[in-house]
């Protein structure tokens, strides 16, 4: 039997279109439209706007991929870092319970990848089967590894584990061979890379899944010239990927990787965020959108109490909360529960710098507890972003609420239509109305595209925008 990284090279190489499901590939398109509807809106953003700079002077003269949302140039590898920034810059898009952002390392590698050999070279099926390629291969290596476990521990599992769904969907656009792709794979596992205290109000947090898509960009244009990476990257005992980040020899699950590769679909287990924070919130913000909706108000609370995992509690709750940057705020679940009682919406109008030391959000943000919920935890996977919410009412009373999956997760799915207003609100910030509508047109008949030009194209800054701003 061949070894798991064989197999998962194997499956990258060999991965046909019309071997994937009609609804995985219905799912893969909406998924895609939420990422660059992120990406659009991220363009916009402070941190973009520094790394823009960074990289315009450290290539003055640009290159052959497009920066989304503007008239500027990059490198492939420059291109395919500002573009993942842009999608995870601000907290919105996909989450999965591998603990892996997948359009942020999958789509900026894939449409690089794209321009870096001629977009026109390039048909809309190649490219829809990369992406899928990327979103089954990608959470796949959270599996093994356990991904929740792996952020308790401290490291930023979307940067860890990004690298190779990133190597994977940029190789199969260069036109990798098995071989090849298997050399890639070992590429990108030393680059996997990222810490969870960057989540503590930093600008880097932003970038460390781009960092993961460039990193398998990298590995995808080095293999393709013959350059050779680890053997059996996930196998390798001294030294290899698994055995490394988990320092253990058990801690983890190779026959993960490739379970049912092929035949159950991971693209069809990404989960898609209706609030600008971390996935970790989703559920007691759920919770409590729906005692809101029951008559809840914010006068109304003395004190709120969420009942979470350790790990979830580790990744959305500290004391105190400090306003040292809008990151720290999207992660910081007493934070977002304020917004959304204040505000009813913790969405990019909400979560802005000026709001991130907001005295009335603070004072709901101090009402509430995160605590351990054991009970929880022996539930198993299926329940582990679940929340359990108790409000104290200032009246004596005391209302509760359970959410096991929030809406958006894969237990309970956003519609497409829901996911495409998701995607017009963000996009419409940086294109035009008909651009944007143009940009989900062709998306959804991706696979029926002539050319990866024209997604490239739409994903521009158009003249109208450019004018008015």
């Amino acid at each position: 039997m061949p070894s798991h990284s064989r197999q998962l090279a194997e499956f990258a190489a060999t991965l046909k279109l019309k071997d994937v499901p009609p609804d995985v590939i219905a799912r893969a398109k909406s998924v895609i439209l939420d990422g660059l509807g992120c990406g659009l809106f991220g363009a916009q953003l402070k941190w973009t706007e520094i790394l823009s700079d960074v990289v315009g002077k450290l290539e003055p003269g640009g290159g052959q991929c497009s920066v989304w949302g503007s008239d500027k140039t990059a490198s492939a590898t420059s291109a395919a870092l500002l573009n993942g920034t842009m999608i995870q810059g601000y907290e919105l898009d996909d989450a999965n319970p591998a603990s892996i952002h997948s359009c942020a390392a999958v789509l900026p590698a894939v449409l690089a990848a794209a321009e870096f050999v001629g977009a026109d070279k390039v048909d809309g099926e190649t490219l829809l089967t990369a992406i899928i390629a990327g979103f089954e291969v990608g959470p796949r290596v959270g599996l093994c590894m356990n991904g929740n476990k792996m952020l308790a521990k401290g490291w930023h599992t979307p940067g860890i584990f990004g690298p190779f769904p990133a190597s994977v969907a940029a190789g199969r656009v260069l036109g990798l061979s098995a071989e090849q792709h298997y050399q890639a794979l070992g590429i990108a596992g030393p680059q996997a890379a990222g810490l969870m205290a960057t989540q503590f109000g930093s600008m880097v947090k932003r970038m460390l899944s781009a960092k993961a898509s460039q990193s398998g960009l990298y590995a995808a244009l080095l293999a393709r010239e013959g350059f050779t990476g680890i053997e059996d990257v996930f196998e390798t005992r001294y030294g290899g990927y698994c055995t490394t980040f988990t320092q253990s020899e058990d801690l983890f699950d190779l026959s993960a990787l490739t379970h049912e590769l092929g035949k159950s679909w991971e693209t069809m287990r990404i989960s898609i965020k209706r609030h600008a924070c971390v996935g970790t919130n989703l559920s007691a913000l759920d919770a409590v959108e729906e005692l809101m909706q029951e008559g809840l108000r914010a006068a109304d609370v003395e004190r709120i109490t969420v009942r979470m995992t350790q790990d979830a509690v580790k990744h959305s709750f500290w004391t105190p909360y400090e306003p040292t940057g809008l990151t720290a705020a999207q992660m910081h679940l007493g934070y977002c529960i304020g917004m959304l009682l204040l505000e009813g919406e913790v969405f990019v109008d909400q979560m802005v710098e000026d709001n991130i030391a907001r005295g009335d959000v603070l004072a709901l943000c101090n009402r509430v507890d995160v605590v351990r919920d054991e009970a929880r935890e022996k539930k198993g996977r299926a329940y582990a972003r679940g929340a359990d919410v108790e409000v104290l009412l200032k009246d004596g009373r005391t209302l509760t609420k359970t959410v096991d999956n929030f809406l958006g997760s894969y237990q309970r799915p956003m519609s497409d239509e829901q996911m495409a207003v998701k995607f017009r609100r963000l996009a419409e910030k940086t294109l035009s109305p008909a651009r944007t509508r143009e940009l989900e047109r062709v998306i959804r008949h991706l696979e029926a595209t002539p050319s990866a030009a024209n997604v490239i194209d739409l994903l521009r800054a158009d003249a109208a925008m450019s004018t008015a701003s």
